[in-house]
């Protein structure tokens, strides 16, 4: 009985989520893609890396927080396009 609570929830939040998603402004919508398609590619760049790494070939002498940080500062810049893109939404609107 709780099961099918928690999924009827979380139904109800992914049908308003899909209906904010499609009620944002163009240039939200941009900002979202543009965020996801620039953090998609750091993480294949961290990937590379992290191949590179494993085979032998390095051209940075063993600097493993290069893979660390390429990672974290791809979400850091994802989660700032995203929050902006909605912060430029609420304004847009109002």
């Amino acid at each position: 009985m709780n099961g099918r609570n928690n999924t009827s929830r979380l139904r109800i939040f992914i049908d308003t989520a899909a209906k904010k998603f499609t009620g944002m402004n163009k240039g939200s919508k941009i900002l979202l893609k543009v965020g996801s398609f620039v953090f998609f590619a750091f993480l294949i760049v961290a990937l590379v890396l992290c191949v590179l790494y494993s085979i032998g070939f390095s051209a940075f002498n063993g600097q493993y927080q290069l893979i660390e940080w390429t990672v974290l500062y791809s979400f850091r810049f994802w989660v700032m396009i995203v929050i902006g893109a909605f912060i430029l939404d609420y304004l847009v609107r109002k």
